[in-house]
């Protein structure tokens, strides 16, 4: 068969728009979008966070300096108006001064009656001190001659007495049914002078600020009350906007631009604001935030309009950047497609021009895999034709082991229990010789009696745990759970085994715990391990030597040591110790006789109480066994 290679990426493109009708059900399933149009969403996804973090930089930005233009442009507009407003009061208060002290002189000419109409100064009244009037100077003959009312009559001469002489002008006040300003000046002999002042002036100068589509100015009195505005309303009954925290500034002084909500303009705005020094009055110059925020969104709009051909050229940039990054990949994929339906001869072949070095060496580590392939296929068929050879005579010596294995247990089980009869016997035919008949005995046969007897007890406990130990692998052996006192099952066990002890020469000391001690055990069976530890303790420890027992509660579990002195076990042993047949010294010149079973046993009936059997040991100088069991779990594994 002819190797097979890769069309071009512009026939492999064709293929890939054909191959997803062609796709079974499960393929269909798993279709995942393909690689360019997943590098193109990424790249896209790249460029947008700049274009959006741009356009949103714009946004604020545009805001900000328009911000800041108000900050400058509407403070100046508000100090010139202030200027404006200062300049008049000044020169009304002079020319109302200097009518009321040439009145005499002027009274027969015109010149003082224009000079009164040009700064809207209505009429003045001299006024003795019960506020009777003594004399008039008519200025704007359009207004009517009347005094204000007898109230406002009192507040007028209190604020002149207060100025000392001084011409003042005082807040707006209704007089003759519109707001009107007062001048007044205390006078000689308790006569005051009073004029009425139109607010024409003041509402004509800030009828001429306007700009945007609501920024306008606002006047108000030293206290706060409206006298220009472009809410016709607030103008006529003199509203008092005191409680604004933008006015509360301006007539304590203050000069700066501020942020607040305008009630007759139901929207946030920003204003420059100052005072007008002669006379105390506010002026301000507010524009609603949202013009501000219009003009910035056009800017914003503008940068948006980049934004978007900044982006149609990014997608048309990595649209073309991700096709040629993928169809070198959709290449590999096709050949990696057909290799995995078993066309071991398939080769990419060499990749368009200009492709990236990393994808042109993973295509020729393909091809070269993909011959590797070809070449192992071969050898593992043979090799699994081989293993199969290999398992069938395994399976077959398996099957022999397993026999085998049932047959030693077969074996075990059937002549330790045909050699406890003879067994049996002997001993008690020993026994009973040794009884009757051993004070009459030569010594040399009487040594040969005992031992046949001790061999004879050897031999028994030998058979005891062939019997235990093929009892535990088949899970045969029983187990009697019961509440028992671990101080005093200790004691029986080292009562048991103390003449053990004492023909090896050791004794066994004993501490008890502090208190007492209970858990659902199988006494018999702890007596079995305790016997099998103090035994072996006695066995590998020199004459003289004691071994240490100690009964305590730790935690939840109760834990027995046996600790002795002689010679210990090796190191290189290990865990093997508890193995069955296994001894720590198994040469066979060994002193200590033994089956090797009692640890193994041991710790099966420890593990069947849920507990553990561990050992340390240092080789000279002892070891000590540790049994741990808990006291909360009784019942067998």
């Amino acid at each position: 068969m002819a190797d097979m290679h890769i069309q071009s990426p512009r026939q492999a493109g064709f293929l890939s728009r054909l191959l997803p009708p062609l796709m079974g059900r499960d393929q269909v399933a798993r279709f995942m979008p393909q690689l360019h149009i997943v590098l193109f969403c990424m790249m896209m996804l790249i460029s947008l966070v700049p274009i959006a973090a741009f356009y949103t930089w714009v946004g604020r930005d545009s805001f900000r300096r328009e911000l800041a233009s108000v900050h400058d442009a509407h403070l100046i507009i508000a100090k010139n108006l202030s200027s404006a407003l200062s300049r008049y009061a000044t020169d009304a208060k002079t020319v109302f001064r200097m009518a009321v002290m040439n009145a005499d002189l002027l009274r027969d000419t015109g010149t003082y009656q224009q000079a009164l109409a040009n700064f809207h100064i209505c009429h003045i009244f001299i006024l003795d001190g019960q506020n009777n009037q003594i004399d008039m100077l008519e200025g704007q003959t359009s207004h009517h001659a009347d005094l204000p009312e007898a109230g406002l009559m009192q507040e007028l001469r209190e604020t002149a007495v207060a100025a000392k002489g001084e011409v003042v002008i005082s807040g707006i006040r209704n007089h003759g049914g519109t707001p009107h300003f007062f001048i007044v000046q205390s006078l000689s002999g308790d006569r005051m002078a009073l004029a009425p002042l139109s607010p024409k002036y003041v509402i004509d100068l800030q009828k001429s600020i306007a700009f945007g589509e609501r920024g306008h100015s606002m006047v108000v009195d030293q206290f706060g009350h409206v006298v220009a505005h472009p809410n016709a309303h607030w103008q006529e009954i003199s509203k008092d906007a005191s409680k604004l925290s933008v006015v509360d500034a301006m007539i304590r002084g203050g000069t700066g631009v501020m942020q607040f909500y305008s009630p007759p303009m139901q929207a946030d705005m920003i204003a420059g604001f100052t005072q007008v020094p002669e006379t105390g009055w506010g002026v301000m110059v507010p524009q609603p935030i949202s013009e501000l925020a219009a003009r910035a969104s056009q800017v914003q709009r503008a940068a948006l309009v980049v934004a978007l051909v900044q982006l149609m050229m990014g997608a048309v940039l990595s649209w073309k950047m991700a096709s040629w990054l993928s169809r070198p990949i959709r290449s590999i994929a096709m050949a990696a497609g057909m290799l995995s339906r078993g066309g071991f001869r398939t080769r990419i072949g060499a990749l368009p021009r200009y492709a990236p070095a990393e994808l042109v060496q993973t295509a020729e580590a393909f091809d070269g895999m993909v011959d590797a392939i070809e070449q192992m296929t071969g050898r593992l068929q043979f090799a699994l034709a081989e293993a199969e050879k290999i398992s069938s005579e395994r399976a077959k010596l398996l099957e022999a082991a397993q026999a085998a294995n049932a047959a030693k247990s077969q074996f075990v089980s059937m002549v330790s229990h045909e050699l406890r009869t003879p067994l049996t016997s002997i001993k008690g035919s020993l026994d009973l010789l040794g009884t009757r008949i051993s004070g009459d005995m030569p010594e040399p046969a009487r040594k040969l009696l005992d031992v046949a007897i001790r061999n004879g007890d050897r031999l028994s406990t030998m058979i005891d745990d062939l019997l235990d130990l093929e009892k535990l692998d088949a899970g045969k052996l029983r187990f009697s759970y019961e509440q028992v006192d671990l101080d005093q099952l200790t004691r029986d066990a080292i009562e048991t085994n103390q003449g053990y002890g004492a023909l090896a020469g050791v004794r066994f000391d004993y501490t008890p715990p502090e208190a007492p001690i209970l858990a659902e055990v199988d006494a018999s069976r702890i007596e079995q391990v305790l016997a099998n530890l103090l035994s072996n303790a006695a066995k590998f420890s020199d004459e003289g030597q004691s071994v240490e027992i100690r009964l305590e509660a730790r935690g939840d579990s109760a834990v027995l040591t046996v600790a002795d002195h002689g010679v210990g076990v090796a190191e290189h042993v290990g865990d093997s110790i508890f193995d069955a047949f296994v001894q720590a010294d198994s040469s066979d010149t060994r002193s200590a006789g033994g089956s090797g079973l009692g640890l193994s046993i041991a710790r099966m009936i420890v593990w069947h109480h849920h507990g553990s059997l561990t050992y340390d040991s240092v080789p000279g100088e002892g070891t000590t066994f540790e049994i741990e069991i808990p006291l909360n779990q009784p019942g067998a594994k």
